[in-house]
């Protein structure tokens, strides 16, 4: 659906906790992109990249700085064999972009505390309130990040990808 051209769908608990979900499909098929993600990846020297033990690459768009409260944006794209699986950008103007198996998902609040999630095929709409009101197995498609001298963790909330999604380390 076009933006502007009607009504989008509700965006419900259940719904959330749908692991078909779009959200929840994009984390899945971008987790895939990283199968060593269990174990942590080497945080560069530059802190521009984290190589994981089989090749697999996160690039930064911008270098991370030693401390969460320095971020000014989140993107980064993870490669395996130089080719680009899926791509993730957190503007901190709340939007959220998650690309992954070709598709993009949007997750987005606006001033008036309308939370949208624009899939490919469906847009949905929910109060941002109501997105509190979820219990697991429901998550509110949002991500989740800490940064240190040492280390950074990325989490993607979603029903397919519960927990710490990757950890880099120096």
């Amino acid at each position: 659906m076009l933006a502007g051209c009607g009504s989008d769908a509700a965006l419900t608990c259940e719904i959330l906790a749908d692991a078909d979900n779009c959200w929840a499909k994009a984390a899945a098929a971008f987790a895939a992109c990283m199968p060593m993600r269990s174990t942590p990846a080497v945080l560069a020297a530059d802190r521009s990249s984290c190589t994981f033990s089989d090749g697999v690459r996160v690039v930064f768009d911008s270098p991370l700085p030693a401390d969460t409260t320095d971020l000014e944006r989140l993107a980064f794209s993870v490669e395996v064999n130089g080719s680009r699986c899926g791509r993730f950008v957190d503007t901190f103007a709340n939007r959220m972009e998650l690309t992954a198996a070709g598709d993009t998902v949007i997750s987005e609040l606006h001033p008036d505390r309308d939370f949208h999630l624009h899939c490919p095929d469906e847009d949905y709409e929910t109060s941002f309130d109501t997105l509190f009101t979820c219990r697991p197995p429901s998550y509110a498609p949002t991500d989740g990040f800490d940064v240190s001298a040492t280390s950074f963790t990325f989490t993607i909330s979603a029903t397919t990808t519960v927990g710490e999604l990757f950890r880099c380390q120096q």
